[in-house]
């Protein structure tokens, strides 16, 4: 077996802030360009700098706010198109430091998940994102043709675009979000599902008791947590409960057959994921990605309003890769029911990961 080639080069890696999805399919990103010898470092703040702090405590890590897109409780959909001009300045502002940056402490790359600002023509610059096809409401279909050339617009100024997803539609889990009709002008890239974790090929145990993750954007992160909250107490047995705050040392009154975690690190998250029966989460896509690894049985409550979630959703229960409900029908006890007997997918036929091929193409052209 040949040894990974390595590359001398100071590379920048940069999530967006909405949620820790983001963050954490960044994860293995950065354990590549490490193991093929790259000066990782990584750009963020808040929970997202916290997680990530957490993964790779000895990277060295450069302040970016975050874009700070509120979502409200009710018309999250409205709320985000009227902030599109705040986030437009926030890419101008970021832009603008990331060229600062690059001359300051010499990158040769950057991969950006999501930040639209951070491209450069000092290097080459990537963006990692699944929706090239953004999911409007009925009532936004006549902003869509002006949306798809606003988003190209923005693609098109990475010199490379990679799409953590397969390339083969039926198999997708973004669909048509990631395979639209026409591809932006720029080299698009499949690099396959993006994942902190690895499908093994150990046997598992009988799996048991329920695994919730509770992820997101305030205040939708603690209005879900709240009805789980008020509903736990239904169900008897073994639960466990991560809250998606890395950080926090809040400790929540429970009863005694449930366990809370404010946070976890990859390694235990991914034991207790191939350990439980059932996974309920929201249908964030690097969740999604996370539970079609390793197979675990999936009941999904997407975000309201948030119609990447929504639609994903709609595709998981379709292909029957998972159960959904929605968050305003939420019970507990029954999407516990709804989900006997159903099995994660078995995702070895499905699973590919190009990643480090792509990373070592890149590296070689800088």
């Amino acid at each position: 077996m040949s040894e990974a080639p390595k590359f001398n080069k100071r590379i920048l890696v940069a999530p967006l802030d909405w949620g820790l999805g983001h963050a954490t399919r960044c994860i293995p990103v950065i354990r590549n360009l490490r193991a093929l010898g790259c000066d990782t470092w990584i750009a963020t703040s808040g929970a997202q700098e916290k997680l990530l702090r957490m993964e790779f405590p000895d990277v060295p890590f450069l302040n970016l706010p975050g874009y700070g897109v509120s979502y409200g409780k009710r018309g999250v959909m409205l709320r985000l198109l009227r902030q599109i001009p705040v986030i437009r300045r926030h890419i101008f502002t970021e832009h603008a430091w990331l060229q600062n940056t690059i001359r300051d402490y010499g990158f040769h790359g950057v991969i950006s998940d999501n930040r639209y600002g951070l491209y450069s023509e000092q290097v080459p610059c990537v963006l990692i994102t699944h929706q090239l096809s953004l999911q409007l409401p009925r009532w936004a279909a006549i902003f869509g043709n002006g949306v798809q050339q606003m988003l190209y617009h923005h693609i098109e100024h990475f010199g490379e675009c990679w799409i953590p997803d397969t390339g083969y539609e039926p198999s997708s889990l973004a669909g048509a979000m990631s395979h639209p009709v026409t591809l932006p002008d720029v080299p698009v890239k499949y690099i396959g599902w993006l994942s902190r974790f690895q499908p093994g090929s150990e046997m598992v145990e009988e799996r048991q008791g329920i695994l919730i993750s509770i992820s997101g954007p305030e205040p939708q992160r603690s209005v879900f947590e709240e009805k789980i909250l008020e509903q736990i107490h239904e169900v008897k047995e073994d639960i466990r409960l991560i809250r998606g705050m890395p950080g926090t040392s809040t400790l929540l009154e429970v009863p005694g057959h449930v366990t809370v975690y404010n946070h976890m690190d990859a390694h235990d998250m991914q034991k207790l994921m191939k350990r439980c029966r059932l996974l309920i989460s929201r249908s964030g896509y690097s969740t999604v990605m996370d539970a079609m690894i390793l197979g675990t049985p999936l009941a999904c409550i997407p975000t309201p309003g948030q119609t990447e979630q929504e639609y994903l959703s709609k595709r998981l229960m379709e292909k029957e890769w998972a159960v959904c409900d929605t968050q305003d029908n939420f019970s507990l006890k029954k999407l516990i029911e709804k989900a006997e007997g159903i099995k994660g997918v078995q995702a070895s036929h499905l699973y590919r990961s190009d990643l480090k091929d792509v990373l070592c193409d890149w590296l070689q052209k800088l």
